[in-house]
């Protein structure tokens, strides 16, 4: 009601258009972005990406419900890398697909929602108030679920919703790798 008020005193229609362009704007400042998983390794991933909303409390929070398999060797440079686009839009654009998303919306709360539930939506609460920000994983042998030792690990981007865990992990045999970070709305998982 405020914002029909506020938008109905500006004199002329250009106002207004730049008015609702400008809030329409500010309301996906912090819109969950795209996370891009590349795994060059010659192990399957295994694992679980998280989001969250780093400012109120840590919650919402969202992950995939089960995990997510990215075959050895699937990354942007051939085109088999992992790319979401959101909670929704995932399933229908995303070489790996997740169904459903393990939502917590407070220390109570947690539910599971199919990948079109309403409350997913690009626009939805969940969607515009969280972001990419944690993986956890286990790297097992080529199509199998065998662990590939000391290659599995849990990773986060500096947020207080998790401190203490770090954003790369190098195995104690110094042969693989990974590393979480963001550039501008993208954030990457790369396993190596």
């Amino acid at each position: 009601m405020a914002l029909i008020i506020l938008i109905s005193n500006f004199s002329n229609e250009y106002e207004k258009i730049l008015t609702v362009l400008g809030i329409t704007a500010a309301s996906f400042v912090y819109s969950q972005g795209r996370i891009i998983v590349n795994n060059y390794s010659k192990y399957d991933f295994h694992g679980f990406l998280i989001t969250t909303n780093s400012t109120t409390g840590c919650y919402p929070r969202a992950g995939n419900s089960g995990a997510i398999v990215i075959p050895a060797e699937c990354h942007m440079g051939n085109g088999l890398a992992l790319v979401y686009e959101g909670y929704r839009d995932q399933f229908i654009s995303s070489l790996y697909p997740t169904t459903n998303w393990e939502v917590t919306v407070n220390p109570l709360t947690s539910s599971i929602m199919a990948w079109d539930d309403v409350n997913l939506a690009p626009v939805s609460t969940i969607a515009t108030t969280t972001k990419w920000y944690a993986t956890k994983f286990d790297m097992t042998e080529p199509g199998t679920n065998i662990s590939v030792q000391d290659f599995h690990t849990n990773l986060n981007i500096a947020n207080p919703c998790s401190p203490g865990i770090m954003d790369y992990y190098v195995t104690p045999s110094g042969n693989n790798s990974a590393e979480m970070f963001t550039i501008g709305s993208i954030t990457y998982l790369q396993l190596f």
